[in-house]
């Protein structure tokens, strides 16, 4: 069959559904990914076809967000939030939804659909695909499979966000309480270009492949499929240092992808360079100089390195500090690590900050998967929550030793480490997605 995967163009968003594409395609199956211009390159290295779609206009600005409708407007949250009854222990999942997961979509769905859009539309309905993979945050390839007759299926790479405010919505209309989903509004031009519907199936797809553990998931009504989330880093020349296993215990210290690619500094490691600089361990930070911007000093037995693929360097760790992504977290988790989960007790930040000239994306000091994931490795006994605005470093120093040296943590990393492995790997799944696939699929 044939067989387009079409992501948000960035390599946080692309890397985690490489491992699906190529199990496709070396199942046989024909395969593309197909998008905006931006993660080409890397479609390519991984050994799949990229299938650019062009568009005239020129790269948003920050000056543009504001009339694409793009900031916040923390009113209608907090409206739009009492008006659904959602209540303060769900209000983290509500911000992520309403400032993050909605500006990705609306970034690429802007009011007047664009021609990036309208190419990748139009290339599913010329080359007639019979199964659509689509990433939550960038849903114009439902629109593209619906208008193609495709089966179609959202590709979860954090829990879901998307399902769950859908789910809001749902019961609120049945509560008696209309309120437009801001969800389906971004979508409906597009939508609407070529006479698609917009209802759950397109909103949510018609079936969701879910990496999640059951401990992370968030109550939603949808179909899923489970799956092993399978780390994918890219290629890279593996570094001498890394050719034997280290003489004292390593721990790596990775902070993602949208610091090293946006901003400069990163507000954490100066307290865990302090926490470890008279342990005897090695610390290998994965920073770049921009990360390292405001750092002081680096300890001697901190191994500062610009890149290396963390499914080289975490096999040869006995722990790991992260920022609670996705990637991060879920490498962690297949090489079998207690971690070290940075997180705060602070509100979801805002994406987007100032009006015309001075409008700025900013990123907040946690991770917007930090809450979830540090509570699900506490809950499971395989580490422990960094709060670097509240732990003095010697409480972080504390948290480090207890993850090296108390076993309960390395009997928890298991425990993690079993129920990933219990799931099925992409490959697995093949012969599901052929049958949902004929299932699903609107014509032939």
């Amino acid at each position: 069959m044939r067989v387009m995967l079409t992501v948000w163009p960035q390599m946080c968003h692309l890397y985690p559904v490489i491992p699906y594409a190529q199990a496709l395609q070396n199942a046989g199956h024909e395969v593309v990914v197909a998008g905006p211009p931006g993660a080409v390159e890397h479609v390519v290295a991984a050994g799949l076809t990229a299938v650019v779609t062009r568009g005239d206009e020129a790269p948003q600005s920050a000056q543009d967000w504001s009339r694409d409708d793009l900031v916040t407007d923390h009113a209608e949250l907090a409206r739009l939030a009492d008006a659904l009854g959602v209540a303060p222990a769900d209000r983290d999942n509500w911000d992520v939804f309403y400032q993050f997961l909605l500006f990705g979509v609306k970034f690429h769905l802007p009011p007047r659909p664009s021609a990036d859009n309208l190419s990748l539309v139009e290339f599913a309905r010329a080359w007639q695909p019979d199964l659509v993979l689509w990433d939550p945050w960038f849903p114009a390839g439902a629109v593209a499979a619906r208008a193609s007759g495709a089966a179609h299926a959202r590709i979860l790479m954090a829990p879901d966000y998307s399902g769950w405010a859908v789910q809001r919505f749902a019961d609120a209309r049945a509560a008696g309480t209309h309120e437009a989903n801001p969800l389906a509004a971004a979508m409906a031009p597009l939508a609407e270009r070529y006479g698609v519907e917009v209802d759950d199936e397109l909103l949510l797809g018609q079936w969701t492949i879910d990496p999640m553990p059951e401990g992370m998931r968030l109550p939603v009504d949808a179909s899923s499929l489970p799956v092993r989330w399978i780390p994918y880093n890219g290629g890279g020349e593996k570094p001498e240092w890394l050719y034997r296993r280290p003489e004292r215990p390593r721990v790596a210290l990775s902070v993602g992808v949208s610091t090293r690619l946006y901003f400069k500094g990163e507000w954490r490691t100066p307290k865990i360079f302090d926490a470890v600089s008279d342990l005897d361990i090695e610390l290998v930070a994965t920073l770049n100089k921009d990360q390292l911007e405001g750092v002081t000093r680096i300890p001697d037995n901190v191994r500062t390195v610009d890149y290396v693929p963390l499914v080289q360097l975490l096999p040869t760790c006995s722990a790991s500090i992260n920022h609670g992504s996705s990637g991060t977290f879920w490498t962690s988790v297949a090489a079998n690590l207690p971690q070290l989960v940075a997180d705060t007790d602070e509100r979801q930040g805002q994406a987007i900050t100032g009006e015309g000239e001075d409008a700025q994306f900013v990123i907040p000091e946690r991770h917007i998967l930090s809450k979830l994931a540090a509570k699900y490795i506490v809950d499971n006994g395989a580490g422990l929550r960094l709060d670097h605005q509240t732990q003095s470093v010697d409480e972080i120093r504390t948290s480090i030793v207890k993850l090296l040296e108390d076993p309960s943590f390395k009997d928890g990393a298991n425990s993690v480490h079993d129920e990933w492995l219990a799931k099925p790997t992409p490959a697995g799944i093949v012969a599901d997605l052929e049958k949902l696939t004929a299932r699903h699929r609107r014509r032939g």
